[in-house]
């Protein structure tokens, strides 16, 4: 369906002249009438014209650029950090703490991820995709001249992986992607194993084919000329498999989650195990198998962990109901102490190779996003970025307000409220409730960048739930809405409009629900159930039917998302999810709903926006359209963003804000 545009630039604006009678009129903003176009590459329909004032008084809320820590130097005290540079996120290096960070990638498509060569540093591996095809290619990049070498061919998707004992060559894995599959026939997901001397790409040789999906190399012990792999199964079980790449022969390591790295000692392979209903942390021999644990007695789910080289050190982060707590342990994993951090939510922690040095990137309310590094010999915290002063934004900004409620079943739901000052805004105030992906992730309380916008310019309150099925909870909080309990995670939305009416400040006739690819299918199917209580529903890249999205998400993702929702090819289940999908009960919609999809989305096809677009439409509701034609599963380039978030606070002010109480 080729979309047209509707925004167009209002007519001229008429001004009376000053004459020698006449006082001087007050000053004009001429750009209070004037629409905002679209970027280039956005489709619009169904949108009424963006006001300009509107996009230029948003503007300095989104001027703000989570700094992520991305690598240390082998040898020296550098840092690679991403950033946004111009409309995309790109690499820089950070050579001094507050010093001038400088960047080494330029270009139109975001950098995704980047590691240094492990010896002496003389190059960088980055990953980039194009239009967020997802078929990512790995570059080669001169720590001196900057010049950048593509080391993969195209039509697949490569990722990098663990370094040999020399430190010369490197694991590179290639995935096939649906897009080149001839007359429509969808491949059977694999992941080629290649060992790639980065400096002589064009000779690499293959070690190993393997069939499915979920695939991931973990490490690789050459001098037993075998790899470890991860096998994704479900949200709650990988299984680790050893492969003699000799003889091509696999032996069951048992189940759990890795996420080693070149760091930790040969001795020992770490690995996250489901003991009860937490996710710890263990580690076990890898001649004898012997297991120790190592967060044992932490009745949290472990998010993510760093081991120091030769397990010197190990840095644990702990998902404490959202938060994120950062535990040390020596090398007999004994608990060390953890000096007081700067506030704020812990996103990654990676030690340095000297086993000292712990990089931390922390956001908080205020931040939203800077890198630290902890000194665990003397506990001294050193600051290593300091994002620019963004003047015209209101402050401060609202903290997060942890939320319980009780759903239909009795289980307990919770999530973060942000409020605008009650002196600034009088009376009860309208709700955005902003639902995560995933379902197994997480809204955490974390920087909400343009989101303060809302809250601190329009007034309203922002709600992130963690319905059931979302992680930090434990095994079965986040099993409870597998296969055929999918709706029940969208009646904890159900009982969170409950919660809301029972609020004495929160007005339960102007909430308004939105949510990207997960949380996009709870926006439609919550639009399906509470149609008559909510005002508005803006979804992201969602799902709008199982069947159809199964059916033409890429290969290297079927099998894993049919773990989560079940087997389309099963007729029971296909009926199942047929029953349960927002498109089949579309004709029950019958509130304002904006779509925004990526047309290159690898993952949720940028068709199950345009279907249930048509149908919604046929209601006579209101249908706002956005299809950014070089983006994927959401929109990575500012540009497209601040247009998206214009549009959302548009439909927000029209249907939600405005609506008679």
């Amino acid at each position: 369906m080729r979309l047209i545009s509707t925004f167009a630039f209002v007519a001229g604006l008429c001004f009376m002249p000053a004459t020698s009678s006449m006082a001087q009129p007050p000053a004009i903003n001429a750009s209070a009438s004037i629409a905002l176009p679209p970027p280039a590459a956005m489709k619009t329909e169904g949108v009424p014209p963006i006001l300009l004032s509107l996009a230029q008084d948003i503007a300095p809320y989104g001027e703000f650029a989570p700094t992520l820590f991305v690598a240390w130097h082998p040898v020296e005290q550098d840092m690679l950090i991403l950033r946004r540079a111009g409309n995309t996120n790109q690499l820089f290096l950070q050579a001094d703490p507050m010093g001038k960070p400088v960047q080494l990638t330029k270009g139109r498509e975001p950098v995704r991820s980047a590691s240094f060569e492990p010896k002496r540093g003389d190059y960088m591996l980055f990953a980039r995709d194009v239009g967020g095809d997802e078929a990512t290619q790995i570059y080669r990049l001169d720590a001196k001249t900057h010049a950048e070498v593509q080391i993969t061919p195209h039509g697949e998707l490569h990722g990098v992986g663990p370094w040999n004992t020399a430190q010369d060559k490197v694991i590179i894995t290639a995935r096939p992607l649906d897009r080149s599959a001839v007359n429509g026939k969808r491949e059977q997901a694999s992941m080629d194993v290649y060992a790639i001397d980065p400096m002589q790409p064009e000779a690499r040789f293959k070690l190993a084919s393997l069939s499915g999906a979920g695939w991931r190399v973990v490490r690789w012990i050459d001098k037993e000329n075998r790899l470890i792999l991860s096998e994704y199964q479900t949200s709650t079980m990988s299984k680790l498999w050893s492969l003699d790449l000799a003889t091509g022969k696999r032996t069951s390591m048992g189940d759990g989650e890795t996420d080693d790295n070149d760091l930790g000692a040969e001795r020992w392979l770490y690995r996250k195990k489901f003991d009860g209903d937490f996710g710890k942390l263990s580690r076990v021999d890898l001649k004898s198998g012997d297991r120790q644990w190592v967060t044992k007695d932490i009745e949290f789910d472990v998010d993510s962990w760093s081991v120091a080289r030769g397990g010197k050190r190990i840095a644990v982060l702990a998902n404490a109901n959202g938060n994120a707590q950062l535990k040390l342990f020596d090398i007999d994993l004994k608990p060390l102490p953890v000096p007081t951090l700067p506030p704020g939510l812990i996103s990654s922690a990676n030690w340095h190779k000297n086993g000292r040095d712990l990089a931390l990137t922390i956001e908080s309310a205020e931040s939203p996003g800077e890198v630290f590094s902890l000194d665990a010999e003397t506990g001294f915290v050193t600051r290593w970025t300091q994002h620019p002063v963004v003047a015209a934004v209101k402050r401060p900004f609202a903290e997060a307000e942890p939320i319980t409620w009780r759903s239909f079943d009795g289980m307990n739901i919770s999530g973060f409220l942000y409020r605008p000052r009650a002196k600034d805004f009088a009376g009860k105030r309208p709700v955005i409730i902003s639902i995560h992906g995933g379902p197994a992730s997480q809204a955490r309380p974390g920087f909400r960048g343009r989101g303060n916008y809302w809250i601190n310019e329009r007034g309203y309150v922002l709600i992130y739930p963690n319905v059931r099925g979302s992680a930090g909870f434990g095994k079965r909080f986040l099993e409870a809405d597998n296969n055929k309990k999918r709706e029940d995670s969208v009646k904890d939305i159900g009982a969170l409009l409950d919660w809301i009416q029972t609020q004495p400040d929160l007005d339960p006739t102007r909430v308004a629900v939105m949510g990207g690819s997960y949380g996009g299918y709870l926006v439609l199917a919550s639009s399906v159930m509470y149609s008559n209580r909510l005002a508005a529903a803006f979804n992201s890249v969602g799902i709008s039917h199982f069947v159809s999205f199964l059916e033409n998400t890429e290969t290297y993702r079927r099998d894993m998302r049919r773990s989560e929702y079940g087997d389309e090819r099963d007729p029971d289940m296909r009926k199942f999810l047929d029953a349960i999908s927002p498109l089949t009960h579309a004709e029950k919609i019958k509130l304002p709903l904006m779509v925004s999809h990526g047309k290159n989305d690898p993952r949720v096809p940028y068709t199950e926006a345009e279907q249930i677009v048509r149908k919604v439409r046929a209601n006579g509701s209101p249908v706002w359209y956005l299809l950014a034609e070089d983006e994927g599963h959401g929109f990575a380039k500012k540009a497209n963003a601040d247009f998206q978030f214009a549009a959302m606070t548009t439909f927000y002010e029209r249907y939600v804000l405005r609506k008679a109480q």
